[in-house]
């Protein structure tokens, strides 16, 4: 989910010899499906021109291991149809978090990614340090997940870690993130949320 330029796709495709491989995210299309040149307003993020383009290039999307979709959180049936079509085993992303109105839509994302599509585990990665890092949905996205929102048969796991490096003047820089495991219960039944 939220590929960007694809680097999570990459490793799962280059490093962890994944076979299939579908790398989403959100751009701005023409009518016709094509690839929109220009950029628009308004408070959701819209990836720059050629967005698509440029992720498809970056993981070998022309190869038969990798593909590229355009997904919409907030258009249902394009989700549904991402699950049912694809089917993924395994959902990553990182940094996806960024406007409290996408959190319902992603919340709803992830459940029909699990329910339809099938997915077994999540592997969600969210930066909270330095403090101009954290996104300002987060707060609810998390709250949202230890309510349940996903339903009462997945696992959810939260925790932090620390990764240190070296910024641009030599100093040393610690950054924190978070890490979200999502689980489908090993019982066969896949995540309900009957509320």
């Amino acid at each position: 989910l939220g590929s960007g330029c694809g680097l999570p796709s990459l490793v799962a495709k280059e490093v962890c010899d994944a076979t299939n491989i579908l790398a989403t995210d959100y751009w701005e299309e023409n009518p016709d499906g094509q690839l929109s040149f220009g950029t628009t307003g308004g408070d959701r993020l819209v990836p720059k021109d050629l967005f698509g383009v440029n992720l498809a290039y970056n993981i070998g999307a022309d190869e038969t291991a990798a593909s590229v979709r355009h997904l919409d959180w907030h258009d249902e049936m394009g989700i549904f149809k991402v699950a049912t079509d694809f089917r993924p085993d395994l959902i990553i992303g990182s940094d996806l978090v960024y406007y409290p109105e996408d959190t319902p839509p992603l919340l709803r994302t992830l459940e029909m990614l699990l329910k339809a599509g099938g997915a077994k585990d999540a592997l969600l990665i969210s930066p909270l340090r330095p403090a101009y890092s954290e996104r300002k949905a987060l707060p609810e996205f998390r709250s949202q997940l230890e309510k349940g929102a996903l339903g009462d048969r997945c696992e959810v796991i939260m925790d932090k870690f620390e990764m240190v490096g070296m910024g641009m003047n030599g100093d040393e820089e610690r950054h924190d993130f978070l890490r979200i495991r999502v689980h489908t219960n090993g019982d066969g039944e896949i995540c309900t949320n009957d509320s």
